[in-house]
């Protein structure tokens, strides 16, 4: 659960610059009652699949920028009104005329717009925007709409200021890029490390990384190390165990059973003396 709290606290804020996809999504499911059609059949008029409309409507997805002219048409909705945006009406006609001519633009404006444009006009327009991306949040709300490649050319100087952020972008990055956002954070003593931060960053980080992150947790349990076990040396798993502050007996029973094939002889036998000692 500190994993997932920890994204969520990195992505506060993001979608403030973004469409808001549950309005989205409720407004289009609430126009298109209004006007007595199924999914099926608002999904004929606009010569789309009704899994595309059932997408748009559970918040899955948000409808192509080609489609909101006629979508609007059909429901009898407002443009702004189905967006439930608040970007400039200048720059939204300019994105929906097609032109995609948003040379210049804020960064700010252009990654609101994010899910509606085309990958290659997005990637064009962030590399030429007015300012270069300096917060780890952008990144987080763009990443599903670039390639790797493009993600970390626009990060190359953008600094994390907790694990959390860096975890959200693991799935769209190399491990080399990871490992260096993670080496700007190394000197940075409120950046707490824990057992849930390092089992997440596992399977995108080679074992010297991980054991090297891994002297900067003490674990409260014994049984929470089966999650980072397959990702660590034996070393650095038994020097983990040793960090213990206390076991109890239920945790040392449930642990050892998981972690067992992990753990050297000498680290089971510490654990065993220490729930003696207990």
């Amino acid at each position: 659960m500190c994993v997932l709290a920890a994204i969520r606290d990195s992505w506060k804020g993001v979608y403030q610059q973004m469409f808001d996809t549950n309005h989205v999504s409720n407004m289009l499911k609430n126009a298109r009652v209004k006007k007595n059609l199924t999914q099926s059949a608002l999904a004929e008029k606009l010569g789309v699949t009704y899994q595309a409309v059932s997408n748009w409507e559970r918040g899955n997805s948000l409808p192509d920028i080609s489609n909101l002219p006629a979508i609007c048409q059909i429901l009898d909705v407002n443009l702004y009104e189905l967006l439930g945006a608040s970007q400039d009406s200048e720059f939204v006609n300019k994105v929906l005329s097609g032109s995609y001519d948003l040379t210049g633009e804020s960064i700010e404006n252009i990654v609101s717009m994010a899910p509606m444009i085309p990958p290659e006009q997005l990637i064009t327009a962030l590399k030429n925007a007015d300012s270069p991306i300096r917060d780890m949040s952008v990144l987080i709300q763009i990443a599903p709409f670039v390639d790797g490649e493009t993600l970390e050319e626009l990060g190359r100087d953008v600094v994390p200021t907790n694990f959390g952020e860096i975890i959200a972008l693991t799935p769209f990055v190399s491990g080399a890029t990871c490992a260096k956002w993670i080496d700007m954070l190394d000197s940075v003593e409120e950046c707490d490390l824990d057992v849930g931060f390092l089992s997440a960053l596992g399977p995108f980080l080679p074992t010297e990384k991980m054991d090297r992150l891994s002297e900067r947790v003490i674990p409260d349990t014994l049984v929470i190390l089966d999650s980072v076990a397959p990702f660590l040396s034996q070393a650095a798993l038994d020097n983990l165990a040793n960090r213990l502050n206390r076991i109890s007996l239920d945790d040392y029973l449930v642990g050892v059973q998981c972690l067992a094939p992990f753990l050297s002889k000498e680290a089971l036998m510490k654990l065993h003396q220490k729930v003696v000692n207990e």
